[in-house]
């Protein structure tokens, strides 16, 4: 048996640079490739039962018989059904018929939530790790399977504390209360505040003035203090002028009176929040092309819009939870995708176009809590689709099935009538060949669908090979009539 050596600390960091640029490209978006992927894992572990017999009675002094009925067979089903299922999983929800909303299209939408980390104990270290994985490789996040997305770390508690040091999108670990502790502190040093920095795109093809009364409407009610409110635009240079004089005339329309704006809005919470807005809005390298004016005595700012910003701008540091708006101008779609996509997942991210290809553009290659087009800060209000962040900008989603559903504890229940114990008594000692046959008979289905990169059977196939039967049966009843 080879003795297999705990993976180098060292290649922890490119590992993860690795697994996060091959997620980067795409591909587990697909579900075509999803169902590839499960049924090699399926195809692998069929072709190496033997050498888990192996391991894990060297490693454990495991009887064949238990690893059979523990942890394979629930392995093999496993995989089957989430191939089986995985479209049907990944179809969007959408809320009962409501006739407020429906003109919306309101759905929720099933969203990988990217680079998974999957800690495995000792006891059941083949179905602990392999079962969670056949599920985030249908969830379509990033093994005889494409390496560059599914990497196996060996190691022990060396190896986990420094995975733990890095940041993922999610961690999935089963095992005790005392790893559990520390498997949570580790993550939670790498979460921010609920929110993040919202991005909202603007395509060359939209509606500008509806646009820009939506988006600054986002931006100032509750003085911007919402952690849906867009936090900066991201704009491609043909839309550009268009989307400023947009806001310049929006922004006359919500305030004819020059002092109306100071009358009517929400003021900033406290001081300390005051000044902090007003130090990124003075350190700026940015224009001022709406708003500007302060008034420290009530803590008051107008609503800002902030143009010619680069990405290192003060005012895209951080969350501004303020009526602060920055614009920066890219030059492509393509380029502000892969902004969003390199960095914290926000809470939402919002669409501006009538082009659905660059809609759907946008959809498949973000992530984030909610994604909204063509308007703002409205889906938290949405009664029927799921809210909530990722990563960074939260855990969890809220709003009503979706509220129910993080709020409660999925608890597995069996009651098992004694007229059963004769059938399943194979799994008790003594363990023999019979009894090992007796298990898979019983519970381990084989694989019905053909190794990825065999052969299919086409429409085709069997419409040539109908009609060559056909042809036979009639070559001979025409011999049978000649002959009688």
């Amino acid at each position: 048996m080879t003795a297999y050596q705990s993976t180098p600390l060292s290649s922890f960091s490119g590992i993860r640079s690795g697994l996060f640029n091959a997620y980067a490209q795409g591909k587990t978006r697909d579900i075509t490739f999803r169902k590839q992927q499960l049924l090699q894992l399926a195809y692998m572990f069929q072709d190496n039962k033997d050498r888990l017999w192996e391991v894990l009675a060297a490693d454990l002094g495991r009887n064949f018989n238990e690893t059979e009925y523990l942890e394979y067979v629930a392995i093999a089903n496993h995989a089957m059904r989430a191939y089986e299922n995985v479209e049907k999983w990944a179809k969007p929800d959408s809320p009962a018929f409501s006739l407020n909303t429906f003109p919306m299209s309101p759905r929720t939408l099933k969203q990988p939530k990217g680079v998974v980390l999957i800690i495995g104990p000792f006891n059941y270290p083949i179905f602990c790790v392999a079962v969670p994985l056949i599920g985030a490789i249908a969830a379509g996040c990033a093994v005889y399977l494409d390496p560059s997305l599914y990497t196996v770390v060996n190691g022990g508690v060396p190896e986990t504390t420094a995975l733990l040091d890095l940041r993922w999108e999610h961690i999935f670990f089963t095992g005790g209360t005392r790893v559990g502790k520390i498997v949570a502190a580790a993550a939670a040093k790498h979460l921010t505040p609920l929110g993040g920095k919202n991005p909202t795109i603007v395509d060359k093809d939209c509606d500008f003035d509806a646009s820009a009364r939506k988006i600054l409407w986002g931006k100032l009610v509750n003085a911007g203090q919402t952690c849906t409110a867009p936090d900066y635009i991201m704009v491609v240079p043909e839309a550009h002028d268009k989307l400023v004089a947009a806001f310049t005339k929006a922004h006359k329309q919500f305030f004819p009176d020059a002092n109306s704006e100071a009358k009517e809005m929400t003021r900033i919470i406290n001081a300390a929040s005051f000044t902090r807005l007003s130090d990124m809005l003075e350190r700026t390298s940015g224009k001022i092309v709406i708003g500007g004016k302060r008034d420290p005595s009530n803590n008051w700012l107008s609503t800002t819009i902030v143009d010619k910003c680069s990405f290192d701008d003060s005012l895209m540091k951080e969350e501004l939870f303020g009526p602060l708006l920055p614009i920066v101008t890219v030059a492509s779609i393509e380029e502000a995708v892969s902004h969003v996509a390199a960095g914290e997942h926000p809470i939402g991210c919002y669409i501006f176009s009538k082009n659905k290809k660059v809609i759907d553009y946008v959809y498949k290659n973000t992530i984030s809590g909610s994604v909204v087009v063509n308007d703002t800060v409205l889906q938290a209000g949405i009664y029927g689709i799921a809210f909530g962040g990722i990563g960074s900008s939260g855990y969890g989603s809220n709003g009503g099935k979706y509220a129910f559903d993080t709020f409660t504890q999925l608890r597995g229940s069996l009651q098992f009538p004694f007229w059963l114990e004769n059938i399943m008594s194979h799994r008790y000692p003594p363990y023999t060949v019979e009894k090992l046959e007796q298990i898979d008979k019983a519970l381990l289905k084989s694989i019905p669908y053909p190794r990825p990169g065999s052969r299919q059977t086409t429409t085709w196939d069997k419409l040539a090979a109908a009609a060559t039967l056909a042809a036979v049966c009639g070559i001979l009843f025409d011999f049978l009539a000649k002959h009688k």
